[in-house]
């Protein structure tokens, strides 16, 4: 506003003149004197948000934009974070007195703070009194804008907090002209739109640590949170980590101090009930706070909103989203991203077309959609989803050959297609076999899960496999015939052989050979004989592993079906193996292999090149070996079995080390860390990384031996694997000492003996800690004589 003057009347009257409408105030009846700082009191307790404090603090400084706007879902802290940060400023000297607070009430069911109230409010809190506010709301926003134009002038800042605002209306004429003062504003909504410019900062809901912190804060001198850690952090995470839903669970047991935070949390377990008991005795809980939110949406996007939790997965992908609203993506989209600008859906990461909300919103989105299923059409998309799940479920199938051939040519996906479809959708295919057991689709949990079953199992994604074969259970018994529900027997049997419990295998299989005989099924009879002589095997139980392995072998020979035949015969070859008769075990894998490529299945033919491999390196015949290794990697390279790849380029590398071939041991090393890198776990990381830093040091490239080394120390010991992690911290100790660090190179000596010690190898801790004294004896001499001294004590690699 550049015409703007100030005079003084008669009788110290002050007249301001704004773009010709001109304000008298009378003597005495002038600006009201104003209260200090307008804030409410910063919260007590501000946890996890050390990163978004900071960032927003830097953006009130100078330099920083004008206006920001910190959004995020209801609940998730936004007003405190934006309170705290306004006094963190305050207290630093940047606005003085000079902050204001405003509340918007922009999602109150009867309307929010208009756009004029608001800056009259304003005028209030800059000391107008409501008599000489007068004229039109321009010349309210005229006035308004003056009064801040005073401030700049003689270099002090103002700050506006406008709190919960629903609307860029609410807030557009609060905007300060130029780049003195600050207006935060805190929404639901990314507030955006033309001739708003505003620093958007999202607020996410808590760390896992942090959100446990501030359940913890609600019980002072309560000793539960301490006593029954695990069920606070469980109960942490049914909250979705919300602030507001921690406050309220906090809120439940600070009113019940007899209340076990275990018992809370089984309270909360049940999804169905968990926002019910969210909002138990109050009236500001999660579901009332999620209801203003909805209230605000137009019907379309509020039935996108409703609709997307059809999809059972922790995402939706907008492909699917249209499939299950009947819109097309273009018209879709927008939608979309107005869900997300309402902080009721995320894009992750953005641009990806991935959709995710809260868990605690999704229950709410649910809610409200089982309200209106009939309008929706929910049970019609819902059949639609299933239904387009298993056609893709059953083209990957073919794709890959994972259940014994293997298709491909015009009109299927590639592999790579394939792959990435799975990678992207696991997660929602294993909860829609879930979803369509618990809504009475039972015929579709079958179909889909065993088209799953094959990929699962192969590409080792084991957990899933095992929920897969529960649920498929669920969906069969009581209503399947003996063969299906015999089938499903077996592959939960298959899917327990897979994990770190293969035990459990034995209960389901045993019962599956009994319906299989007892309804003269002796194709099932035959898997289930071969399934139990592999448990029997794992098991070391060499002879009754053969004798029933001996049985599968006749009834799958008699019905003449070859290729289960295959899988016996490589079955075979294990025991023989294990009972040094390697001529044997060659023949039976041999055998297996020729089966497996006249049938086209790859994937158990690379099984069988891998087992022939152990076998022929048992036999000393090293090269045939490492051959057959090569052909097992090329097939899991081929249809990208990164899981299977690893365990080969593994295995190979330490074969090709014993052979002294370095180099192309590294190769493998570094390709088996792409792998690992991307998706492994922090112990398959560390090992790689550990040893491709012993192949480092034996080729004197000692500061990447180094740091390779440190990498891998650090990784295994999160997984409390000591052993590998004393041998890697003693080849850490040689490398820092090969490189004349000795100071560090005996403290790594120190940290690898209190390893062996904690492993009770004394033997190895007494040559770690006299290697740490030699080198610490040998810093307190004269270089000259340190230069002339051999290095410590077992200077070799440490041996695996």
């Amino acid at each position: 506003m550049s015409a703007e003057q100030h005079a003084r009347a008669s009788g110290n009257a002050r007249i301001t003149q704004i773009a010709g409408d001109q304000i008298t105030y009378a003597p005495g009846a002038g600006p009201a004197p104003r209260a200090g700082l307008g804030l409410p009191e910063a919260p007590a307790v501000l946890v996890g948000r050390d990163g978004p404090a900071e960032e927003l603090l830097g953006l009130l400084a100078d330099g920083g934009p004008t206006v920001t706007v910190v959004s995020g879902l209801a609940g998730v802290g936004k007003s405190a974070l934006a309170v705290a940060t306004a006094h963190r400023a305050a207290e630093l000297g940047w606005f003085g007195d000079r902050v204001f607070f405003l509340r918007m009430r922009g999602y109150a069911p009867g309307g929010g703070v208009a756009g004029p109230d608001a800056v009259r409010e304003m005028l209030r809190q800059l000391g107008f009194r409501d008599a000489d506010v007068q004229g039109s709301p321009d010349t309210w926003v005229a006035l308004y804008r003056a009064r801040l134009a005073e401030y700049a002038r003689v270099g002090q800042r103002v700050l506006i907090v406008a709190d919960d605002a629903g609307e860029v209306a609410q807030v557009r004429d609060l905007v300060p002209a130029g780049s003195v003062h600050r207006l935060l504003i805190t929404s639901r909504h990314r507030l955006v739109a033309p001739g708003f410019t505003a620093r958007q900062v999202v607020l996410d809901e808590l760390a896992a640590g942090p959100a446990a912190l501030l359940l913890s804060a609600a019980l002072p001198g309560d000793p539960r949170p301490s006593r029954e850690p695990e069920a606070l952090a469980a109960v942490a995470e049914q909250c979705g980590r919300l602030p507001l839903a921690l406050t309220v669970a906090g809120a439940l047991l600070a009113g019940d101090p007899g209340l076990p935070v275990t018992e809370l949390a089984a309270q909360l377990a049940d999804a169905r009930t968990r926002l019910a008991k969210l909002d138990s005795e109050l009236d500001d809980g999660v579901r009332a706070a999620f209801d203003l939110s909805y209230g605000r949406l137009p019907e379309d996007q509020a039935r996108v909103f409703r609709l997307l939790t059809v999809n059972p997965g922790p995402d939706c992908s907008t492909p699917y989203a249209a499939l299950l609203t009947g819109e097309g993506p273009a018209g879709l989209r927008p939608k979309l991203a107005a869900l997300v600008r309402a902080s009721l859906l995320a894009e992750e990461p953005v641009g990806s077309g991935r959709w995710r909300m809260h868990d605690l919103v999704r229950l709410y989105a649910r809610e409200r959609g089982e309200e209106r299923a009939a309008e929706d059409g929910r049970e019609a998309a819902a059949d639609k989803l299933l239904g387009c799940l298993i056609l893709q479920a059953e083209v990957a199938q073919h794709v890959l050959g994972v259940d014994a051939w293997r298709e491909d040519g015009p009109g299927l996906p590639s592999v790579g297609n394939v792959l990435q479809w799975l990678g992207a959708e696991r997660a929602m295919l294993v909860a829609a076999v879930g979803f369509a057991v618990e809504s009475g689709r039972p015929e579709a949990a079958v179909e889909l899960g065993t088209r799953l079953m094959s990929y699962l199992q192969h590409y080792r994604y084991r957990q899933d496999a095992l929920t897969v074969a529960r649920l498929l259970l669920a969906a069969t018994e009581g209503r399947g015939s003996a063969e299906e529900v015999g089938g499903r027997l077996y592959d939960l049997g298959l899917a327990w052989l897979g994990t770190d419990r293969p035990e459990e295998a034995a209960g389901p299989l045993t019962r599956a050979l009994g319906v299989f005989r007892e309804n003269s099924l002796r194709m099932g009879e035959g898997k289930a004989l071969n399934m139990l002589g592999s448990l029997y095997a794992v098991q070391n139980r060499w002879a009754e592993a053969e004798q029933v392995l001996g049985e599968a072998l006749a009834v799958f020979r008699e019905l003449r079906i070859t290729h289960a035949e295959g899988t016996v015969l490589a079955g075979l070859a294990q025991i023989y193996e294990h009972t040094d008769r390697l001529d044997e075990a060659v023949t039976a894998l041999r055998q297996s292999i020729s089966l497996m490529r006249d049938l086209n299945d790859r994937h158990r033919e690379a099984s069988s090149w891998n087992s022939l491999a152990e076998v022929l390196w048992s036999a000393g015949q090293r090269e045939e070996a490492v051959a057959a290794r090569e052909r097992a990697l090329a097939t899991h390279r081929e249809f990208g079995n990164r899981k299977q790849a690893l365990r080969t380029l593994t295995a190979l590398a330490g074969w090709l080390i014993e052979l002294e071939r370095d180099e192309e041991a590294g190769a493998r090393y570094e390709e088996a860390l792409g792998i690992v890198t991307e998706e492994g776990e922090p112990y398959e990381q560390g090992e790689v990384l550990g040893n491709l830093g012993l192949l480092h040091r034996r080729a004197g490239r000692l500061d990447q031996a180094r740091e390779m080394l440190e990498r891998a120390c650090a990784l295994v010991a999160e997984t409390g694997d000591r052993r590998a992690e004393a041998a890697f911290t003693k080849a850490l100790a040689l490398t820092l000492y090969d490189l004349d660090r000795h100071a560090e190179a005996a403290d790594a000596f120190e940290r690898a003996a209190a390893l062996r010690a904690g492993l009770g190898d004394a033997e190895q801790e007494a040559v770690a800690r006299a290697a740490a004294a030699e080198l610490r004896g040998r810093a307190a001499r004269p270089r000259w004589w340190r230069a002339r001294q051999p290095p410590p004590q077992d200077a070799s690699p440490p041996q695996r």
